[in-house]
């Protein structure tokens, strides 16, 4: 199956550039016809100005008129040839009305071997042929890029060439008939070699281009690859700065306390034991859960985080987050609202890990709210079919240069910056990992203040 489908692909990549190339050929031919809308008519009036020695004024007029009224059609079609697309009918509709309004101008300029051919006169007969002859030499010239108009000419000019002698009849007229096919035969050749050359510049052309267009994809290519390269060296640089400090500072408490306790310096101080136990403690419960959202968000990243989903209520995971911060809330001196549509329906998906999802958005709120803000947690479905939840807050409000940062590893905002419990920077990166784990989108609208 996938053979085939390689082929097929090919084939369609092959048809789409002979449609392309036939296209072009035929625009370069229809490019060197253009003048023929005023040079030929210039030159049939002199012709007939040459040739009224021989014919009557009536015949003289009507092969004029008919070249004049056989060229407006094609006048019309070389200079309305414009850039096509590959849609095959688009393009072999263009080149049959080409070539069929180029067989109809031939043939009446053709005709003059009818037109202007005067009985028992040799040097009306040598003007004719060798008229009919430089005009096979130059328009087989002329639209040698396309086949089809080639066709056009041969057919209408060579028959006009080779039949015009035979009028007269005689050993000699034939023998020019015979060297007229000798002369056309030769003329063809010519024409292909003209046709050959036309094709490889278009094919050199297209290879060009397309090797342009690969060189300039390349670029991008690796001009990306660079630019994710150094970001990522300078978020594993930054990473390593922030893991460097996050770690050291309740590592330095744990240490610094414990050698307190160690050393007996307050051996007699229970209260002060007590103390340093109570700060040993929180240090190691904040390195804990540190490396905890570390080794989480490690596992969302490398998709290594497994969902373990099933039918659930939102309600009960907001009632639990709420009542699991509802201490922090008390300290913080802020209100804690909820706005839950009661026929909220059940969400497929993994209950702790919405929980903490609900649990990040709800510290980050409270820690940037200030005292008699308003925290609210919502959850409403949507017309789509879709559940939208969120939490939103009356806090200090992000910046919106700010609002890309918040969400990359350790990313904080200039509000983070002035505030003492400023966290790791890793909470919303581990929310919008459990969001878009579970094929969600998660989105943050803000304004200072």
């Amino acid at each position: 199956m996938l053979s085939g489908d390689t082929v097929s692909v090919e084939q369609i990549g092959a048809s789409e550039r002979g449609r392309r190339l036939a296209v072009d050929q035929l625009g370069l031919a229809l490019g060197n016809l253009r003048p023929n809308a005023w040079i030929m008519p210039a030159l049939a009036a002199v012709i007939c100005l040459l040739f009224r020695q021989w014919i009557d004024t009536t015949r003289l007029i009507t092969w004029f008129t008919m070249v004049v009224i056989t060229g407006i059609p094609l006048g019309i079609v070389c200079n309305r040839f414009g850039e096509l697309s590959a849609d095959a009918p688009k393009v072999d509709t263009q080149v049959r009305l080409s070539a069929l309004a180029y067989l109809v101008f031939t043939a009446s300029w053709g005709s003059m071997g009818i037109f202007l051919w005067a009985p028992s006169d040799d040097l009306n007969h040598m003007m004719v042929i060798m008229l009919l002859a430089c005009t096979v030499a130059g328009n087989g010239a002329l639209v040698g890029a396309s086949r089809a108009l080639l066709g056009a000419s041969y057919l209408s000019y060579g028959l006009a060439l080779i039949l015009s002698p035979l009028q007269s009849g005689g050993v000699l007229y034939e023998g020019i008939s015979v060297l007229a096919i000798l002369y056309i035969a030769y003329m063809a050749f010519m024409s292909r070699q003209i046709y050959l050359t036309a094709r490889k510049m278009l094919l050199l052309r297209y290879d060009k281009n397309d090797l342009i267009e690969k060189l300039a994809k390349s670029k991008a290519e690796s001009d990306t690859a660079r630019e994710q390269a150094e970001a990522a060296s300078r978020a594993k640089s930054q990473f390593l700065a922030n893991m460097s400090h996050e770690l050291r500072t309740p590592l330095n408490a744990i240490l610094g306390f414990s050698e307190m306790i160690t050393s007996r310096v307050f051996a007699s101080n229970l209260q002060k034991h007590h103390e340093y136990a109570g700060l040993i403690h929180e240090s190691g419960f904040h390195l804990l859960t540190l490396i905890n959202d570390i080794l989480d968000l490690a596992k969302i990243e490398a998709g290594s985080w497994t969902l373990n989903e099933r039918d659930f209520d939102l309600r009960g995971a907001i009632a639990d987050a709420c009542t699991m911060v509802g201490p922090r809330v008390a300290a913080a001196g802020c209100e804690l609202r909820t706005d839950v549509k009661p026929t909220l329906p059940l969400v497929y998906c993994d209950p702790r890990a919405i929980k903490q999802i609900f649990l990040n958005l709800l510290s980050n709120a409270i820690k940037f709210t200030p005292q008699g803000g308003t925290v609210t947690v919502f959850a409403r479905d949507t017309t789509d079919g879709s559940v939208r939840f969120g939490v939103a807050d009356t806090g200090t409000g992000i910046s919106p240069e700010d609002q890309q940062r918040v969400f990359q590893n350790f990313g904080q905002g200039r509000h983070d910056i002035a505030t003492a419990d400023k966290g790791t920077g890793l909470g919303l990166p581990i929310v919008k990992g459990l969001v878009e784990a579970h094929g969600g989108r998660i989105e943050l609208q803000s304004k200072i203040g």
